[in-house]
């Protein structure tokens, strides 16, 4: 039985994967946190730097982005001879109008990376308009990948690229084709968006939160969506039906606890966070996060096993690679991954521990290699890294042991007040007040206290701060009453 339950109705948005009763993933994205990349742009050239083969483009928006020669149709299609070796003024000036895609995002220094070779993501492929190649997932074997390699080739239209995902090789070509046809029609409307357009802007916004729901929706083909916004899984619902091969139901959840507490997902949030993973016989993994790259190490803990020694240690190291697997991508962690099982000096074991981890990762949705094992033991694994791992998300450095331990962000505390808040009942009171610290208060008020105005009209309720010391980012709720009972003698946000 597969379950997806999604925590929209607060400003932090957050859903999790249930499949045979265990949470195999938690995503969560705080508007604090917006990533720009894979949004469209209609730019405009402001600067051409033949020495560096480049153009700074003006969005909008921020700093103006990078683009280099190498990422325009112009050059990708040209069939000059030496064309590496001209300049990119040949195919862009200054002044121009140009459709750009983020690549990466902004830095304190440095503006976003673009590109003119326009991705559109679905749930069996990446359209590439201008991408004039075609690439089949890692994840399949050699004959697959060649089936489906003409397959595309006969749909191939131009210049038109495609990068075709594993769940589009265990459907069919009609299902492929369907979403393929959708995607063009996507293109167009962007494309004639940007014609409509007179200056530097926004056309298209990548839906990162959908797309990462819709794309467990395809994995697990069948299963119960739970959400607590109707417009939402309305929404959802509508944009499933037009993928093939899929069958979910939907539910609406009304209650006023807050959803990830009804079915006990904030317990897996917590436990995600820890260093400790105990494992059902006993054995634990210690996993520590870098940044450099993440460090699991297994320990055989309270299981002694058998009397043959290399027999509790295989079955150790067999359970602690798939809870390793599992927690790789509840986690989300990213790049390099380092494991240190418990010494294995059989050659099979190893290779029985490397299958069975394997199988695990090969569940989740981004591509991840196992390298093998070092001359020292370690397996090597690394798994691509699109955006921060769940704890770098929810916590920050400790302040008051210099970066030592972890705590929550002063972002989290935000949300959770939030979410906190949406759960009381409030019919018999008129206003609450709260001890925050100041750095939790100004992420939860908002700039100009929108927030705050917003959640106060739903609720009904007026919310009275007092801003406390404190090293870490806190808050605590600690009276209800009447306006005048609980604004007496202190000031508002």
């Amino acid at each position: 039985m597969n379950e997806i339950v999604i925590d929209y109705l607060s400003r932090e948005k957050r859903f999790s994967v249930i499949e045979n009763n265990k949470v195999t993933k938690i995503s969560i994205q705080q508007p604090t946190d917006q990533s720009k990349v894979g949004n469209i742009y209609i730019g405009r050239v402001v600067d051409v730097k033949v020495g560096m083969n480049a153009a700074f483009i003006d969005i909008g928006e921020g700093k103006n982005g990078y683009l280099h020669r190498d990422q325009l149709p112009a050059y990708i299609h040209s069939h000059e001879a030496n064309k590496e070796k001209l300049p990119i003024s040949k195919y862009i000036q200054e002044g121009n109008k140009i459709l750009v895609q983020v690549k990466k995002d902004e830095t304190d220094i440095k503006g976003p990376l673009l590109t003119a070779i326009i991705e559109l993501s679905g749930e069996l492929m990446i359209y590439i308009p201008d991408g004039n190649y075609i690439a089949v997932s890692k994840k399949v074997d050699q004959a697959t990948r060649e089936k489906w390699q003409t397959i595309a080739d006969t749909h191939k239209k131009e210049h038109e690229g495609f990068i075709i995902r594993t769940e589009a090789v265990k459907g069919n070509e009609k299902e492929w084709s369907g979403e393929l046809q959708l995607l063009r029609e996507s293109y167009q409307e962007i494309v004639q968006e940007s014609k409509n357009v007179s200056h530097p802007s926004i056309i298209w916004k990548k839906p990162l939160f959908f797309e990462e729901v819709l794309h467990e929706l395809v994995r697990l083909k069948t299963g119960t969506v739970k959400a607590d916004d109707y417009e939402m899984l309305n929404d959802l619902q509508e944009r499933a039906k037009k993928i093939p091969g899929i069958r979910w139901e939907y539910v609406l959840h009304q209650q006023k606890q807050n959803i990830f507490s009804v079915y006990h997902i904030d317990e897996e949030v917590e436990s995600a966070l820890k260093k400790i993973v105990w494992l059902h016989n006993g054995s634990y993994i210690i996993i520590e996060e870098t940044e450099a790259m993440v460090v699991i190490d297994v320990n055989t803990g309270k299981f002694t096993g058998s009397q043959n020694l290399q027999d509790t240690v295989f079955k150790t190291n067999l359970l602690a690679a798939e809870e390793i697997g599992r927690q790789i991508s509840l986690r989300n962690y990213g790049g390099i991954i380092l494991v240190d099982f418990i010494d294995m000096k059989n050659k099979h074991h190893q290779q029985k521990v490397i299958d069975v981890l394997q199988k695990q990762l090969n569940k989740d949705t981004k591509y991840s290699r196992i390298v093998g094992f070092t001359e020292l033991g370690i397996l090597q694994i690394t798994r691509k890294k699109t955006k921060k791992s769940l704890p770098e998300t929810i916590q920050m450095a400790c302040p008051v042991c210099h970066g030592k331990g972890k705590v929550h962000s002063a972002e989290t505390m935000a949300f959770r007040l939030e979410r906190e808040l949406w759960e009381r009942p409030f019919q018999d009171h008129e206003a609450v007040l709260i001890e925050i610290t100041e750095n939790v208060k100004d992420i939860f008020c908002g700039k100009k206290n929108v927030h705050l105005e917003r959640l106060e009209q739903i609720l009904h309720i007026k919310i009275n701060f007092k801003i406390i010391d404190n090293p870490t980012p806190v808050y605590y709720i600690r009276q209800f009453g009447t306006k005048e009972e609980i604004f007496a003698g202190e000031i508002s946000c």
